[in-house]
């Protein structure tokens, strides 16, 4: 049987806090007191808290892909005709995440999502995929401090430029390719494969073992940078972990510290300006969608 996650009742308190929130701003707006940006960035945070946290909170996580896409702009377009016999080619799009795994949400759960884009006036367009032939970096977030953040990549390597096949490889440089044809350039601080690596590392990764939870440390670190994704020359700390996968043969992670020379080095980095540009015209929509709200 179906678990349903947005009641009626829930969602219609949440958007009745968030247009309360809203036209104060919209009063302050016609007052003078905000400008546009400063509107924008309220009724951002109140999309955000109504939209996205709503779904985490209620264990709902949307998916959408290059596949059901079409069919789930279909199905809002329906939504918004009053049109209830239901799309006899639909695929899932919203998934009801539990401890146990994923199932598709249930049906009600995906109108609650319809009304909310309906009310917030954001087009079905906002939520399209990024084509598959526009490179995307791969960064995922693990800590941030005061001054640097820790990241990680799914680095998909296709040559470790001999790390793995070496008996001795501490103090030598090696230059790794991942599958967009990115390097790593690694010098090798330690090689922990033989050692115990229980503890944890940096990257901050727990295991789900049979025992339970479990904490492992990286097989090797090193310093150096990761092209796309560090700068070269590094102003922070510049040691990187190596985590491997398939029985220890193959390099699949790098967990790195990250300051504001970093960050500025993945945002100019010639491969992923598409992908900003997409981002940023995609941001654009949200935009022009939230301001409707206060003219």
């Amino acid at each position: 049987m179906e678990e349903q996650r947005l009641t009626d009742e829930l969602i219609e308190q949440n958007l009745t806090r968030a247009f309360e929130l809203i036209e104060k701003i919209r009063k302050q707006y016609r007052k003078g007191v905000l400008t546009e940006i400063m509107c924008l960035q309220e009724l951002h945070s109140i999309f955000c808290d109504a939209f996205w946290k709503t779904l985490s909170d209620h264990r709902l996580k949307l998916h959408l892909t290059g596949m059901n896409y079409p069919l789930f702009a279909e199905e809002f377009e329906e939504y918004k005709n009053h049109n209830d016999a239901g799309n006899p080619n639909h695929l899932p799009w919203l998934y009801d995440i539990t401890a146990c795994g994923s199932r598709e949400a249930a049906k009600n759960d995906q109108k609650q999502i319809f009304r909310l884009m309906e009310m917030f006036c954001i087009p079905a367009d906002y939520f399209e995929p990024i084509p598959e032939n526009i490179p995307v970096p791969d960064i995922v977030g693990i800590h941030q401090y005061r001054i640097a953040g820790v990241y990680g990549t799914h680095f998909h390597c296709v040559d470790d430029g001999g790390l793995l096949s070496d008996g001795d490889p501490v103090g030598k440089t090696f230059v790794l390719m991942n599958d967009l044809g990115l390097k790593a350039v690694l010098t090798i601080k330690e090689d922990r494969r033989q050692e115990n690596r229980d503890g944890m590392d940096f990257d901050e990764i727990v295991y789900s073992g049979d025992q339970g939870l479990i904490v492992r440390k990286g097989e090797f670190l090193a310093e150096g940078y990761v092209e796309g994704y560090t700068a070269k020359e590094r102003t922070n700390n510049p040691e990187i972990l190596i985590r491997l996968e398939n029985g220890g043969t193959k390099v699949c992670w790098l967990a790195y510290w990250a300051d504001t020379s970093d960050s500025k080095s993945v945002r100019e980095y010639p491969m992923w300006q598409e992908y900003y540009c997409w981002c940023e015209k995609r941001q654009e929509k949200l935009e022009l969608s939230l301001l409707k709200q206060i003219y």
